[in-house]
């Protein structure tokens, strides 16, 4: 499926609409959209391409409200195109006389069946109903944790996966990244971002083996919930082995 984030330019319809800017830019809505969306399913005919458009006011905290989507084929696909908007938080531009924002979505067979079969790769087993009201945990009855053998899971990948930057090794640079993310209620991460870097491509390389990783998400009240938490990556070059870095988990 092809998306396109962030509208640059106005349509005929709203001729005063502002371009929306997710936060994390068109790689957040990439990787909310790859994760998190699921077509309805009289969409999904052998071969489709359809786009659609959201207008939308933005809260105080960033949040889209007001959402309106327009030429969307069915009203499963509007409500799948605004269910989207919950994992996303957009940065407030001047908007003197209170026109609405935009965003286009478009939407094809090819990239959708990439996206599926990647996401069909990661299948734990749900005895328990998804929490729906979008509420972001920092606190749970059972917090979220790597989807195989947990803390060292993820060690073991992160260590198998990281390639200690060029630049980096260069300056001799060490130090820890701390990322900080959500762990969505089906397991994969949305909302990565550095919140402590130390430089010459670390934090870059740290996003994107994050980004790869999957999870079995926090538990609270016996529901799946959205979770936000931490983890810091150390790059160490005694440690470092075929130009990897060496990890460790926090919370």
């Amino acid at each position: 499926m092809c998306f396109t984030g962030a509208v640059l330019g106005q349509t005929p319809s709203t001729a005063y609409a502002i371009d929306a800017y997710p936060l994390g830019g068109k790689e957040q809505l990439d990787q909310v959209l790859e994760t998190q969306l699921t077509l309805p399913k009289t969409l999904l005919t052998s071969q489709f391409e359809t786009a659609s458009v959201a207008y939308f006011d933005v809260d105080s905290s960033g949040k889209a409200v007001n959402i309106k989507v327009e030429k969307a084929i069915n009203n499963a696909l509007r409500n799948e195109i605004k269910r989207m908007f919950g994992f996303l938080r957009f940065a407030r531009t001047q908007n003197v006389y209170g026109d609405p924002y935009v965003l286009n979505f478009k939407f094809n067979t090819d990239k959708y069946d990439h996206y599926f079969k990647q996401k069909s790769k990661f299948n734990f087993k749900k005895p328990l109903p998804a929490d729906s009201s979008f509420i972001v945990y920092s606190k749970a009855d059972r917090s979220p944790e790597y989807y195989r053998n947990g803390e060292e899971g993820l060690e073991e990948f992160i260590r198998s996966q990281m390639e200690y930057p060029r630049t980096a090794v260069e300056r001799s640079i060490e130090g820890t990244v701390v990322l900080e993310f959500i762990v969505e209620t089906n397991g994969y991460i949305t909302d990565l971002k550095i919140k402590q870097n130390v430089g010459g491509g670390c934090g870059e390389e740290a996003l994107r083996v994050m980004k790869q990783t999957k999870w079995l998400p926090a538990i609270s009240n016996n529901k799946f919930v959205r979770y936000k938490t931490t983890y810091p990556i150390t790059f160490n070059l005694r440690n470092r082995s075929r130009d990897n870095s060496s990890s460790q988990m926090g919370q």
